[in-house]
């Protein structure tokens, strides 16, 4: 699926995605929600971490299972947002940015677009158009989940951070926390995350819109023909072409800044 302008936000629970003449809800309609809820067998206790967790409720990967009785942490490094998930939620709430060790104690500027907002620049939403910049704190998800005492084997981890996904793994030890299920944005524009979950022992069983679903790889699950075929089309079939277009994307952005200058 090609990346697409980001929408405004009173369209963003509306929109409609088209996928080969079938309608597939977006995540405020719903759909990938139900699936986690499946994934999980509707239980009503279970520990989450979401990381890029933005609004309380809207676009959240985690609200519903709150809703069930699920706790967890919400990680967001914006300071407004996250002053209304400690508001609104019964999360533990971190104020800050995750990334890499090597970033970690610093303070990194966040280009604010939001919910596409960004620690990286050139890595935002095609359209997407930063308001304003500020600075955050960074921490490593390992540092965080240490100090909010999160189990080990916890059940669903979600990171959506506009392009700072590799940091944030880098930061994270899978062989000590090993989640039972982690939903990772990504656009492929490559395979180096999909590359990343499997060197950590895990393999991908699903890809719903942006994301791509992975467990461990000893778990028990079977992929469907349609769910092999949707990955296979959308991680190899498909990237020489997102390859050249994203390419063609930052050739054109780099002349029109030349030109505006």
């Amino acid at each position: 699926m090609q990346a697409r302008a980001p929408l405004p936000r009173s369209r963003l629970g509306l929109e409609l995605l088209k996928i080969r003449g079938a309608v597939c809800t977006t995540l405020a309609d719903g759909r990938e929600q139900e699936l986690v809820r499946n994934f999980f067998g509707g239980a009503r206790s279970g520990f989450f971490v979401e990381v890029g967790a933005n609004r309380p409720q809207e676009l959240s990967q985690t609200w519903h299972l709150e809703q069930l009785g699920w706790t967890g942490i919400l990680v967001e490094p914006q300071p407004e947002l996250a002053g209304d998930l400690c508001r609104a939620r019964s999360a533990k709430v971190f104020a800050v940015a995750c990334s890499s060790p090597e970033n970690a104690g610093r303070r990194m500027q966040l280009h604010v677009a939001g919910p596409w907002s960004a620690l990286d620049r050139d890595r935002m939403t095609p359209g997407a158009q930063p308001e304003r910049v500020i600075e955050v704190p960074v921490r490593t998800l390992d540092d965080i989940l240490i100090e909010a005492r999160a189990p080990v084997g916890f059940d669903f981890l979600s990171i959506d951070v506009e392009g700072h996904e590799l940091e944030v793994l880098s930061g994270f030890d899978f062989a000590r926390w090993r989640p039972r299920l982690v939903l990772l944005e990504d656009f492929v524009g490559n395979l180096s995350k999909h590359r990343f979950l499997r060197a950590a022992g895990y393999r991908l069983v699903r890809r719903f819109d942006n994301n791509g679903w992975y467990i461990p790889a000893d778990a028990s699950i079977r992929l469907s023909p349609r769910e092999r075929w949707l990955i296979a089309r959308k991680y190899y079939l498909a990237l020489p072409f997102r390859i050249a277009r994203n390419a063609s994307r930052r050739l054109r952005h780099r002349l029109r800044e030349r030109f505006v200058r």
